[in-house]
Protein backbone atom coordinates (compact mmCIF):
# COMPACT_ATOMS: atom_id res chain seq x y z
CA UNK A 1 0.00 0.00 0.00
CA UNK A 2 1.58 3.07 -0.88
CA UNK A 3 1.03 6.32 1.08
CA UNK A 4 0.41 10.01 -0.51
CA UNK A 5 0.57 13.28 1.58
CA UNK A 6 -1.37 16.15 0.63
CA UNK A 7 -0.20 19.48 2.05
CA UNK A 8 -3.76 21.94 1.41
CA UNK A 9 -6.98 21.63 2.01
CA UNK A 10 -7.95 23.94 -0.51
CA UNK A 11 -10.57 22.83 -4.10
CA UNK A 12 -6.50 21.43 -5.25
CA UNK A 13 -5.66 19.18 -2.64
CA UNK A 14 -9.88 18.10 -2.19
CA UNK A 15 -10.19 16.79 -5.12
CA UNK A 16 -6.53 15.16 -5.40
CA UNK A 17 -7.38 13.42 -2.45
CA UNK A 18 -11.03 11.80 -3.76
CA UNK A 19 -9.82 11.10 -7.49
CA UNK A 20 -6.49 9.10 -5.91
CA UNK A 21 -9.03 7.15 -3.32
CA UNK A 22 -11.24 6.44 -6.36
CA UNK A 23 -8.86 5.43 -8.42
CA UNK A 24 -6.62 3.83 -6.06
CA UNK A 25 -8.68 2.43 -2.94
CA UNK A 26 -5.63 0.98 -1.67
CA UNK A 27 -3.33 3.97 -1.25
CA UNK A 28 -3.19 5.83 1.93
CA UNK A 29 -4.38 9.74 1.13
CA UNK A 30 -3.99 12.06 4.20
CA UNK A 31 -4.23 15.93 4.13
CA UNK A 32 -2.58 18.39 6.09
CA UNK A 33 -4.08 22.26 6.45
CA UNK A 34 -3.13 24.42 9.16
CA UNK A 35 -6.73 25.67 9.15
CA UNK A 36 -9.05 23.32 11.51
CA UNK A 37 -12.34 24.18 8.87
CA UNK A 38 -13.25 21.22 6.45
CA UNK A 39 -13.21 21.97 2.73
CA UNK A 40 -15.03 25.25 1.83
CA UNK A 41 -16.05 26.96 -1.57
CA UNK A 42 -13.83 30.59 -1.48
CA UNK A 43 -15.45 31.69 -4.70
CA UNK A 44 -18.52 32.49 -2.69
CA UNK A 45 -17.14 34.93 0.44
CA UNK A 46 -18.34 37.70 -1.49
CA UNK A 47 -21.82 36.19 -1.34
CA UNK A 48 -21.39 35.38 1.97
CA UNK A 49 -20.16 38.92 2.69
CA UNK A 50 -23.54 40.58 0.55
CA UNK A 51 -25.32 38.45 2.80
CA UNK A 52 -26.35 35.94 0.23
CA UNK A 53 -25.62 33.03 1.55
CA UNK A 54 -25.25 32.00 5.09
CA UNK A 55 -21.52 30.43 6.15
CA UNK A 56 -22.44 27.11 6.80
CA UNK A 57 -23.59 27.11 2.72
CA UNK A 58 -19.97 27.85 2.14
CA UNK A 59 -18.85 24.76 3.09
CA UNK A 60 -18.66 21.57 0.39
CA UNK A 61 -17.18 18.81 2.77
CA UNK A 62 -17.83 17.87 6.38
CA UNK A 63 -15.70 14.82 8.49
CA UNK A 64 -18.65 12.37 7.20
CA UNK A 65 -17.15 13.42 3.47
CA UNK A 66 -13.42 12.55 4.27
CA UNK A 67 -14.63 8.98 6.21
CA UNK A 68 -16.98 7.97 3.35
CA UNK A 69 -14.07 8.58 0.58
CA UNK A 70 -11.32 7.25 3.22
CA UNK A 71 -9.18 9.96 2.86
CA UNK A 72 -7.67 10.97 6.49
CA UNK A 73 -7.08 14.03 7.66
CA UNK A 74 -4.50 16.30 10.15
CA UNK A 75 -6.60 19.59 9.98
CA UNK A 76 -5.51 22.00 11.96
CA UNK A 77 -2.07 21.20 12.03
CA UNK A 78 0.85 22.58 9.47
CA UNK A 79 3.56 20.85 8.39
CA UNK A 80 6.88 21.58 10.21
CA UNK A 81 9.41 19.69 8.51
CA UNK A 82 9.95 17.45 5.67
CA UNK A 83 13.34 14.59 4.85
CA UNK A 84 13.70 14.57 1.33
CA UNK A 85 16.14 11.62 1.66
CA UNK A 86 13.89 9.71 4.09
CA UNK A 87 10.62 10.65 2.52
CA UNK A 88 8.93 11.79 5.23
CA UNK A 89 8.01 15.26 7.41
CA UNK A 90 6.36 15.85 10.73
CA UNK A 91 3.54 17.57 11.73
CA UNK A 92 2.94 20.35 14.50
CA UNK A 93 2.25 17.39 16.81
CA UNK A 94 5.51 15.76 16.21
CA UNK A 95 3.91 12.50 14.60
CA UNK A 96 6.55 11.42 11.92
CA UNK A 97 5.04 9.95 8.50
CA UNK A 98 6.19 8.61 5.65
CA UNK A 99 4.75 9.25 1.88
CA UNK A 100 5.55 7.88 -1.40
CA UNK A 101 3.99 11.14 -2.78
CA UNK A 102 4.24 14.31 -1.65
CA UNK A 103 1.63 16.72 -2.77
CA UNK A 104 2.42 20.92 -2.00
CA UNK A 105 -0.80 22.32 -2.49
CA UNK A 106 -0.80 25.07 -0.31
CA UNK A 107 -2.63 27.78 -2.36
CA UNK A 108 -1.47 31.53 -2.11
CA UNK A 109 -2.11 34.56 0.32
CA UNK A 110 -3.07 38.08 -0.35
CA UNK A 111 -0.75 40.16 -2.56
CA UNK A 112 -0.13 43.58 -1.70
CA UNK A 113 0.10 47.08 -3.70
CA UNK A 114 4.38 47.55 -4.16
CA UNK A 115 5.96 50.13 -1.27
CA UNK A 116 2.15 51.16 -0.23
CA UNK A 117 2.30 51.78 3.49
CA UNK A 118 -0.12 51.65 5.91
CA UNK A 119 -2.11 48.34 4.81
CA UNK A 120 -1.19 47.20 8.89
CA UNK A 121 -3.75 49.47 10.07
CA UNK A 122 -7.31 48.86 11.80
CA UNK A 123 -9.81 48.84 8.99
CA UNK A 124 -7.88 47.57 6.27
CA UNK A 125 -8.89 43.89 5.20
CA UNK A 126 -8.26 41.52 2.75
CA UNK A 127 -10.07 38.35 1.85
CA UNK A 128 -8.65 34.91 1.37
CA UNK A 129 -10.49 32.60 3.66
CA UNK A 130 -13.42 32.31 6.47
CA UNK A 131 -11.70 34.56 9.27
CA UNK A 132 -11.06 37.75 6.61
CA UNK A 133 -14.85 37.39 5.74
CA UNK A 134 -16.27 37.07 9.14
CA UNK A 135 -14.05 40.33 10.19
CA UNK A 136 -14.88 42.08 7.03
CA UNK A 137 -18.73 41.93 7.96
CA UNK A 138 -18.48 42.59 11.48
CA UNK A 139 -16.91 45.95 10.29
CA UNK A 140 -19.24 46.55 7.53
CA UNK A 141 -22.01 46.48 10.04
CA UNK A 142 -20.77 49.97 11.29
CA UNK A 143 -19.50 51.47 8.28
CA UNK A 144 -21.32 53.72 5.60
CA UNK A 145 -18.28 54.15 3.03
CA UNK A 146 -15.77 51.41 1.54
CA UNK A 147 -12.72 51.89 -0.76
CA UNK A 148 -11.94 48.72 -2.55
CA UNK A 149 -8.16 48.68 -4.05
CA UNK A 150 -8.17 46.44 -7.29
CA UNK A 151 -10.07 46.61 -10.32
CA UNK A 152 -9.79 42.44 -11.39
CA UNK A 153 -12.77 39.74 -10.36
CA UNK A 154 -12.30 39.68 -7.27
CA UNK A 155 -12.56 43.36 -6.68
CA UNK A 156 -15.39 44.31 -8.59
CA UNK A 157 -17.16 40.81 -6.69
CA UNK A 158 -16.49 42.48 -3.19
CA UNK A 159 -17.05 46.09 -4.60
CA UNK A 160 -20.86 44.74 -5.44
CA UNK A 161 -21.24 42.87 -2.48
CA UNK A 162 -20.60 46.05 -0.20
CA UNK A 163 -22.42 47.72 -2.49
CA UNK A 164 -25.96 45.16 -1.98
CA UNK A 165 -25.24 45.53 1.67
CA UNK A 166 -25.67 49.35 1.51
CA UNK A 167 -22.45 51.01 1.69
CA UNK A 168 -20.94 53.86 -0.82
CA UNK A 169 -18.24 52.22 -3.27
CA UNK A 170 -15.10 53.45 -4.73
CA UNK A 171 -12.73 51.00 -6.61
CA UNK A 172 -9.13 52.03 -6.80
CA UNK A 173 -7.17 50.43 -9.41
CA UNK A 174 -3.71 51.35 -10.76
CA UNK A 175 -4.57 50.30 -14.60
CA UNK A 176 -6.45 52.64 -16.43
CA UNK A 177 -9.49 50.49 -17.55
CA UNK A 178 -11.16 47.45 -14.99
CA UNK A 179 -10.01 43.45 -15.84
CA UNK A 180 -7.27 44.57 -17.49
CA UNK A 181 -6.32 41.03 -18.05
CA UNK A 182 -9.64 40.14 -19.75
CA UNK A 183 -10.58 42.84 -21.33
CA UNK A 184 -9.72 45.36 -24.21
CA UNK A 185 -10.53 48.79 -23.57
CA UNK A 186 -13.65 49.75 -25.59
CA UNK A 187 -14.60 46.63 -23.23
CA UNK A 188 -13.61 47.83 -19.83
CA UNK A 189 -15.09 51.04 -20.97
CA UNK A 190 -18.65 48.88 -21.24
CA UNK A 191 -18.18 47.54 -18.10
CA UNK A 192 -17.33 50.61 -16.12
CA UNK A 193 -20.12 52.82 -17.73
CA UNK A 194 -22.60 49.94 -16.71
CA UNK A 195 -21.27 49.85 -13.02
CA UNK A 196 -21.51 53.34 -12.06
CA UNK A 197 -25.51 53.24 -13.49
CA UNK A 198 -25.09 50.70 -10.31
CA UNK A 199 -24.01 53.67 -7.62
CA UNK A 200 -20.16 52.49 -8.52
CA UNK A 201 -17.43 55.00 -8.30
CA UNK A 202 -14.07 54.72 -10.06
CA UNK A 203 -10.57 56.37 -9.91
CA UNK A 204 -8.17 54.83 -12.25
CA UNK A 205 -4.75 54.98 -13.34
CA UNK A 206 -3.99 55.49 -9.74
CA UNK A 207 -1.37 53.28 -7.23
CA UNK A 208 -2.10 53.43 -3.69
CA UNK A 209 0.85 55.17 -1.60
CA UNK A 210 -0.22 55.13 1.94
CA UNK A 211 -3.09 54.46 3.86
CA UNK A 212 -3.51 56.40 7.33
CA UNK A 213 -5.36 55.75 10.27
CA UNK A 214 -8.00 59.06 10.99
CA UNK A 215 -9.73 59.18 14.04
CA UNK A 216 -13.11 57.92 12.63
CA UNK A 217 -12.53 55.96 9.25
CA UNK A 218 -9.41 56.14 6.79
CA UNK A 219 -7.59 58.36 4.55
CA UNK A 220 -6.12 56.39 1.42
CA UNK A 221 -3.26 58.53 -0.47
CA UNK A 222 -2.56 57.80 -3.89
CA UNK A 223 1.15 58.08 -5.90
CA UNK A 224 -0.80 60.41 -8.36
CA UNK A 225 -1.48 63.44 -5.06
CA UNK A 226 -5.12 62.49 -4.62
CA UNK A 227 -6.50 61.23 -1.26
CA UNK A 228 -9.41 59.56 -0.49
CA UNK A 229 -11.62 58.54 2.69
CA UNK A 230 -13.95 55.78 4.05
CA UNK A 231 -14.85 53.81 6.72
CA UNK A 232 -13.16 50.43 5.87
CA UNK A 233 -10.55 49.50 2.87
CA UNK A 234 -10.55 46.07 1.19
CA UNK A 235 -7.25 45.53 -0.44
CA UNK A 236 -7.78 43.37 -3.49
CA UNK A 237 -4.42 43.32 -5.60
CA UNK A 238 -4.47 39.27 -6.57
CA UNK A 239 -2.30 36.40 -5.27
CA UNK A 240 1.15 36.02 -3.83
CA UNK A 241 1.97 32.18 -4.47
CA UNK A 242 2.62 30.51 -0.93
CA UNK A 243 6.15 28.72 -1.48
CA UNK A 244 7.38 28.79 2.39
CA UNK A 245 7.38 24.83 2.33
CA UNK A 246 8.49 24.48 -0.91
CA UNK A 247 11.22 27.10 -0.26
CA UNK A 248 11.85 25.44 2.85
CA UNK A 249 12.37 22.47 0.84
CA UNK A 250 14.65 23.53 -1.88
CA UNK A 251 12.41 23.28 -4.53
CA UNK A 252 12.96 25.23 -7.59
CA UNK A 253 10.95 28.50 -7.63
CA UNK A 254 9.98 31.05 -9.37
CA UNK A 255 7.32 33.43 -9.27
CA UNK A 256 5.96 30.04 -7.66
CA UNK A 257 6.88 26.64 -7.80
CA UNK A 258 7.90 25.18 -11.22
CA UNK A 259 6.26 21.77 -12.65
CA UNK A 260 6.76 19.93 -15.40
CA UNK A 261 3.91 18.22 -17.43
CA UNK A 262 4.06 15.77 -14.54
CA UNK A 263 2.99 18.43 -12.20
CA UNK A 264 6.23 16.84 -10.65
CA UNK A 265 8.25 19.48 -9.01
CA UNK A 266 12.40 19.75 -9.47
CA UNK A 267 12.28 16.81 -6.40
CA UNK A 268 11.32 13.41 -7.82
CA UNK A 269 8.12 12.38 -6.18
CA UNK A 270 7.40 15.44 -5.06
CA UNK A 271 4.34 17.52 -6.87
CA UNK A 272 2.81 20.44 -6.98
CA UNK A 273 -0.72 22.02 -8.18
CA UNK A 274 -3.16 25.20 -7.70
CA UNK A 275 -2.17 28.32 -6.84
CA UNK A 276 1.06 27.76 -5.62
CA UNK A 277 2.41 26.61 -8.95
CA UNK A 278 3.87 27.65 -12.09
CA UNK A 279 3.26 25.71 -14.65
CA UNK A 280 4.83 27.10 -18.52
CA UNK A 281 5.17 30.31 -16.81
CA UNK A 282 1.44 30.53 -15.83
CA UNK A 283 0.43 30.97 -12.37
CA UNK A 284 -3.38 30.37 -13.13
CA UNK A 285 -4.74 31.46 -9.77
CA UNK A 286 -8.23 30.11 -10.41
CA UNK A 287 -10.34 27.67 -8.90
CA UNK A 288 -11.48 25.65 -11.92
CA UNK A 289 -7.53 25.51 -12.80
CA UNK A 290 -6.87 24.11 -9.03
CA UNK A 291 -9.65 21.58 -9.67
CA UNK A 292 -8.30 20.53 -13.01
CA UNK A 293 -4.76 20.07 -12.05
CA UNK A 294 -5.53 17.81 -8.84
CA UNK A 295 -7.90 15.79 -10.46
CA UNK A 296 -4.69 15.34 -13.29
CA UNK A 297 -2.19 14.67 -11.13
CA UNK A 298 -4.26 11.95 -9.59
CA UNK A 299 -4.90 10.15 -12.73
CA UNK A 300 -0.94 10.60 -13.39
CA UNK A 301 -0.03 9.09 -10.29
CA UNK A 302 -2.58 6.52 -10.83
CA UNK A 303 -1.04 5.47 -14.35
CA UNK A 304 -4.87 6.69 -15.96
CA UNK A 305 -3.34 9.84 -17.27
CA UNK A 306 0.42 11.18 -18.98
CA UNK A 307 0.46 14.47 -18.25
CA UNK A 308 -1.16 18.27 -17.56
CA UNK A 309 -1.40 20.37 -21.02
CA UNK A 310 -2.76 23.53 -19.24
CA UNK A 311 -6.31 24.82 -18.64
CA UNK A 312 -8.09 27.06 -20.52
CA UNK A 313 -11.21 28.89 -18.40
CA UNK A 314 -12.82 32.18 -18.97
CA UNK A 315 -13.40 33.59 -15.44
CA UNK A 316 -17.01 35.01 -14.88
CA UNK A 317 -17.59 38.59 -13.61
CA UNK A 318 -20.48 37.66 -11.13
CA UNK A 319 -21.86 40.82 -10.59
CA UNK A 320 -25.87 40.98 -11.07
CA UNK A 321 -26.95 41.89 -14.49
CA UNK A 322 -23.27 42.20 -16.12
CA UNK A 323 -22.32 39.73 -18.84
CA UNK A 324 -18.77 39.81 -20.16
CA UNK A 325 -19.82 37.98 -23.36
CA UNK A 326 -22.34 40.68 -23.88
CA UNK A 327 -20.01 43.49 -23.06
CA UNK A 328 -17.21 41.87 -25.37
CA UNK A 329 -20.13 41.51 -28.24
CA UNK A 330 -20.94 45.13 -27.96
CA UNK A 331 -17.97 46.44 -27.90
CA UNK A 332 -17.47 44.25 -31.31
CA UNK A 333 -20.13 45.73 -33.03
CA UNK A 334 -19.34 49.63 -31.61
CA UNK A 335 -22.49 49.60 -29.68
CA UNK A 336 -20.54 51.47 -26.30
CA UNK A 337 -23.18 53.11 -24.80
CA UNK A 338 -26.90 52.46 -24.39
Amino acid sequence: MSTTIIVGNGPAGFYTAKKLREYDPSMRVIIFDRSPLPFYTKIRLPDFIAGKVPLEKLFLAGPETYEKAGIETCLGQAVVDVDLKRRSLRGADGEELSWDNLIIASGAKAAHPPDARGLESEGVFTLRNIGDAQCLTEKIASSKTAIVIGGGLLGLELAHALLLRGLKVTVLEFCPILLPRQLKEAEARILQDEMEKMGFSFLLGHCTDSIAKLEKGLRVHTKNGEALEADLVVVSTGIAPDVSLAAQMGLQIEKAILVNDRLESSQPGVYAIGDCVQHKGVIYGLWAAAKEQGETLAGIICGRSGEYKGSSFDPVLKVTGIQLAEIRARASAGNVST
